[in-house]
């Protein structure tokens, strides 16, 4: 096989993972039940060429996992660069708030389809998106705009069960995108407030 052949192969077996992952976080949003075949279905692909790529659901869950989380974490990256001087924290968290809303809007689905995951091992692998938010989260209490008498785990972990909380209302058909978006930003900014009095 030439070099060009081998290349082409490699980048259309790409393709196909993406539009497999795509298809996937689709599916799942809709049903988080959703099955291989249609997911398949939806990619526009053979089922012999997903399990090509992945093993079964549990390969395909993960692998959608780690595209999720990284997708996340560079969202949040950008919504709270390091700036100098840095945007004030709870300026920054109303950003940080809305792209990791926005951005798990898209996988709404993967989040239900994961309470497969002990939540040891889910934490662990979110990781890396949630520590963009605990570091901010620190600073605001360093400065005073969130609460400092709270441990900043425990704020970290409101607002996660927050962002998950506005995701089910919405799949479930409780709320709209919007009045969900709303109601997170209102009960995050509550709960991350300093009650100290000024001074």
């Amino acid at each position: 096989m030439s070099s060009f052949a081998a290349r082409s192969g490699r980048a259309d077996a790409r393709r196909n993972e993406r539009r497999l992952l795509d298809a996937a976080a689709e599916a799942l949003a809709e049903d988080p039940a959703a099955s291989l075949e249609r997911i398949a279905r939806r990619a526009g692909v053979s089922r012999a060429t997903l399990y090509a790529h992945f093993a079964g659901r549990e390969a395909l869950l993960d692998a959608l996992t780690a595209a999720s989380v990284a997708e996340m974490t560079a969202a949040l990256r950008t919504a709270a660069p390091d700036e100098n001087p840095p945007t004030p924290p709870a300026e920054a968290m109303v950003r940080v708030l809305v792209a990791a809303w926005r951005t798990i809007g898209r996988y709404r689905g993967l989040v239900i389809a994961n309470q497969r995951l002990p939540a040891a091992e889910l934490r662990a692998r979110t990781a890396p998106a949630t520590a963009v938010v605990r570091e901010l989260i620190l600073r605001g209490q360093r400065s005073g705009a969130f609460d400092p008498d709270l441990p900043a785990d425990w704020l970290l972990g409101t607002v996660v069960d927050l962002i998950h909380a506005a995701s089910r209302q919405v799949s479930a058909g409780a709320m709209d995108p919007a009045g969900a978006e709303r109601a997170l930003l209102r009960t995050a900014g509550a709960v991350l407030a300093s009650h100290r009095p000024a001074g």
